[in-house]
Parts: C-alpha cells; sequence; structure tokens
C-alpha cells in the first residue's frame, strides 16, 4: 500500500511541470522534487519492469526523499497561455489563477488512493520556477498529509525525453 502511495504521489506531483507551458523555454526540463513524509518512496528497481520502463521513458529518478524528472516543452505548449492538465488520468486540476509570475491550483485525483491538495509555483525566469504543494489522503485509514517543494531549471533547446502529451 504504501509503495502505491509513494508512486501517485509522485505521479500527482508531476502535475506541476505541465503548468509551466506558457511560462517557460522550448527544450528539456529538469525538475527536484524533495517530499515530507515520502520516505516509502520505492527504489526504482524494485518496481515492476513495465512501469521501470514508463517512469525511464519520462525522465525520472526516485530516491528516499523525492524524485527528479526531466521533461520536454515543446513550441505548442509554450505558446499556450493556459495550463493544459487534462492528460493526468486520475488527477485533476481545480480553480486555476494566474496572477503575474505565479499559478495557483487544487488538485483532486480520484481512483485507489483518493487524495486532496494545492500547487503554487513561481517563475523566476523563463528558466527556472519553484513550487510547493500539500497532498492529503488516507493511508492505511489515517489522514496523511505530505508536503513537497520542487525546482526546474531549463536543460536544452533540444528535446532529449519524450513530450507530456
Amino acid at each position: 500500500m504504501l509503495q502505491r502511495v509513494a508512486v501517485l504521489t509522485a505521479c500527482a506531483l508531476a502535475l506541476s511541470p505541465a503548468a509551466l507551458a506558457a511560462h517557460g523555454k522550448v527544450g528539456t526540463w529538469e525538475a527536484t522534487i524533495q517530499s515530507t513524509g515520502m520516505a516509502a518512496m520505492p527504489d526504482m528497481s524494485k518496481l515492476p519492469p513495465a512501469v521501470q520502463a514508463q517512469m525511464k521513458a519520462r525522465g525520472v529518478h526516485m530516491n528516499a526523499g523525492g524524485m527528479t524528472t526531466k521533461f520536454c516543452m515543446t513550441p505548442e505548449q509554450v505558446k499556450n497561455d493556459k495550463p493544459d492538465l487534462s492528460h493526468h488520468g486520475a488527477c485533476e486540476a481545480q480553480n486555476m489563477k494566474m496572477t503575474g509570475n505565479s499559478f495557483r491550483a487544487d488538485m483532486a485525483c480520484k481512483g485507489e488512493v483518493k487524495m486532496k491538495g494545492h500547487v503554487e509555483i513561481t517563475f523566476d525566469t523563463p528558466e527556472h520556477y519553484r513550487g510547493h504543494t500539500v497532498m492529503t489522503m488516507l493511508v492505511d485509514g489515517r489522514p496523511t498529509t505530505r508536503e513537497s517543494n520542487m525546482e526546474a531549471r531549463w536543460l536544452s533547446p533540444t528535446c532529449t525525453v519524450k513530450p507530456l502529451p
């Protein structure tokens, strides 16, 4: 159960890079996410091979305290003036608001593990952003809150990983 929660939490955190589209540069980005309450984040080598392959294709690396992921922003995503968070399956962003260089949204994830939370991102420059998320869920019947801090930086104008859908 904890492994499943850790993987789902990581997936929910991946909502945040997609929110960058209108504020970043075309090319490869790297986001580092450090979280409290994620000590149960599994070693990628212990995940099923299909899950490992999917995460590697997305440039994801997990460790005990969080994850690092690389992602690609296409020209179409960058020129779009609104974040497209529709491709995240069980998670949905609500109450999205852009104010100056800040993005805020509430998140709700349905499915086997239900989570609710809030994300805030500040875009320092077109090549850097930082953010904070708070997610609440039930783990073994007890409410659990996980907070995460994220930081992302632009790496290159060439996409070296598969673009987000």
